[in-house]
């Protein structure tokens, strides 16, 4: 959820742009409204989830998210990454309303707790505990529910669950509130703009990739070469890396997602840290018909309390060039080996990467270090020196 310094703040409401134009004249209808006026508008999620919420009673509340980037937009984009949006609601007015109910969770969810605003002994403090959880995929393993309420509820839910919390408002939520639409790309943006003009309202249109999982900046420096800004667990690339060390402890960054997302993996990279197979200058490739990708574990560093080497990422690179083929990789992604925790500099570290990598032939995905303010130089081709 955004919140800008006046202490206003939105919740979210994820649709197909198709329903966009009647959204904007009538507002955010419950389902049950929809079917009683009978209003055309194309569903985006399953009937099962829509059957749960009527089993629940929920049929006539309009659901809004505190966070929209949850577990449950990344299952709806990836089949409508072309006709998704966001609208973007006003918050300090929806909790003015005293026909809302909240839920911590999803709300279609057996795990869900659905509650009153008078429940919470500081809703401000649980909303902004759910917008401030970046990804789903977290270092804590769970969250106790009655951290957030009045009355003693013993309760635990995983980031990923708690992410998905939900404002349910009755009936609809009025058009008035509705102060802009998020879209992730520039189609979408075009289209989003067409409406509002059509409509004659004042209704802004922010292209905001990063909320729909994509990329916040791509661009090709080589033939085989995107530098991206982003989420590198959202890549699509037949194998993914992860910067390790070798013996056998994932704690922070990125290798601490990464050992939340695939448990498996990281078992087997404990067995090879233990074994002594996993070295430096010497990564090794994870293959699992549990898994649709391959793993990448690249050891930077020795002992996790050490800085990352400039060599270590440079032996690796080799290897990886070597071998890649004899694993029949299509394409590859690749974080900024050693960077962040690692203590290394990508003014360092990101020319060594793509002259190593230019000459290989399949995609490359390079994603920058995961830093607030990503300079415009590094998606240059005179940065990698080319």
């Amino acid at each position: 959820m955004k919140k800008s310094k006046n202490g206003k703040f939105e919740f979210y409401y994820i649709t197909h742009i198709d329903n966009l134009k009647s959204i904007l004249e009538i507002g955010i209808l419950s389902n049950e409204q929809v079917y009683k006026k009978k209003i055309e508008f194309k569903k985006i999620s399953n009937e099962n989830i829509l059957k749960k919420r009527k089993e629940k009673g929920l049929s006539n509340y309009a659901n809004l998210y505190i966070n929209p980037r949850n577990a449950m937009m990344y299952q709806i984009y990836k089949g409508l990454n072309w006709h998704l949006v966001v609208i973007g609601v006003n918050g300090n007015d929806i909790l003015g309303k005293e026909d809302i109910k909240i839920s911590i969770g999803n709300a279609a969810s057996d795990y869900s707790k659905i509650l009153d605003r008078h429940d919470f002994k500081n809703i401000i403090k649980f909303i902004s505990d759910v917008r401030n959880i970046r990804d789903w995929i977290s270092e804590y393993e769970s969250i106790p529910i009655s951290d957030y309420l009045k009355e003693e509820v013993y309760g635990f839910l995983s980031p990923k669950k708690f992410i998905q919390s939900e404002i349910l408002v009755k009936e609809k939520v009025n058009k008035k509130y509705i102060k802009c639409v998020y879209v992730p790309n520039e189609t979408l943006k075009e289209k989003a703009l067409e409406i509002i003009k059509a409509l004659k309202i004042n209704v802004d249109v922010i292209l905001n990739p990063d909320m729909f999982f994509e990329p916040i900046r791509k661009v090709k420096i080589t033939d085989n070469i995107h530098i991206i800004q982003g989420d590198m667990f959202t890549s699509s690339c037949d194998m993914l890396t992860v910067s390790v060390n070798t013996v056998g402890i994932m704690g922070k960054g990125l290798a601490s997602r990464f050992k939340y997302m695939y448990p498996e993996v990281y078992v087997f990279y404990e067995y090879l840290c233990k074994k002594k197979i996993l070295k430096l200058g010497k990564p090794y490739i994870f293959v699992s018909e549990n898994f649709d990708r391959k793993f990448l574990l690249f050891p930077t560093k020795g002992h996790w309390r050490e800085k990352s080497k400039l060599e270590n990422i440079i032996k690796g690179l080799d290897w990886f060039i070597e071998n890649y083929k004899k694993y029949d990789v299509k394409s590859v992604s690749f974080p900024a080996l050693g960077c962040g925790l690692g203590g290394l500099l990508w003014e360092d570290v990101g020319p060594v990467m793509v002259s190593k990598l230019k000459d290989i032939k399949i995609p490359v995905e390079i994603y920058l270090p995961e830093e607030k303010n990503i300079k415009d130089n590094y998606f240059s081709k005179e940065f990698y020196k080319i």
